[in-house]
């Protein structure tokens, strides 16, 4: 386990107001900016509340700078997921979305966190709570990925699989026969 001393010797931690804090980096100089923000009207008792229909334009000043700080070929993931109010899933996300591709953002990827730790969930017409959307955005279409990290083989039974739908000879052809691991 890393001390003290060698944690910070990799990086730095700045506290304070993201905005603010930001503000004081130069542009392009982060690789990867990974965040979970307030949740549209949640958890008043830890922090302020961001009421669900002004949660747009609260954010898009820190995607503006996220996207200022980060380098060209930089990540930005979004850990967020959408409020339920009266029994209804609210949209503030896709709407996020929508704006931050108006700002320029490239939506690249969504992926599933999976929270195998959640409580179960006590509405009667909903599911327990135990996944969130990280949302991958990129300023531009060649960014930094290393998939081979998280590779592992394609189980027998799929390979038998592509086999009778594609052929062996496409088979051959193809670059990897692996699939991604995220646990």
């Amino acid at each position: 386990m890393l001390g003290q001393e060698e944690i910070m010797s990799e990086g730095v931690i700045y506290e304070g107001d993201c905005l603010d804090v930001m503000k004081k980096l130069p542009d392009s100089s982060i690789n990867l900016v990974m965040t979970s923000p307030p949740y549209g009207d949640a958890r008043k008792k830890q922090y302020e509340d961001i009421p669900i229909d002004e949660y747009v334009e609260w954010f898009l000043p820190i995607s503006k700078e996220i996207k200022r700080i980060l380098k060209p070929d930089g990540s930005f993931i979004l850990n967020i997921k959408e409020r339920v109010r009266d029994g209804e899933r609210q949209t503030y996300v896709l709407e996020l979305i929508i704006k931050m591709r108006e700002q320029g953002w490239l939506w690249t990827e969504e992926y599933i966190w999976h929270k195998r730790t959640s409580v179960p969930g006590y509405w009667k017409n909903r599911f327990r709570d135990a996944w969130e959307r990280c949302l991958h955005f990129t300023r531009e279409k060649d960014f930094y990925m290393d998939q081979k990290s998280v590779m592992v083989p394609i189980a027998e039974a799929t390979i038998k699989s592509i086999k009778l739908i594609i052929g062996v000879k496409m088979l051959i052809r193809m670059p990897m026969v692996f699939t991604k691991d995220m646990n």
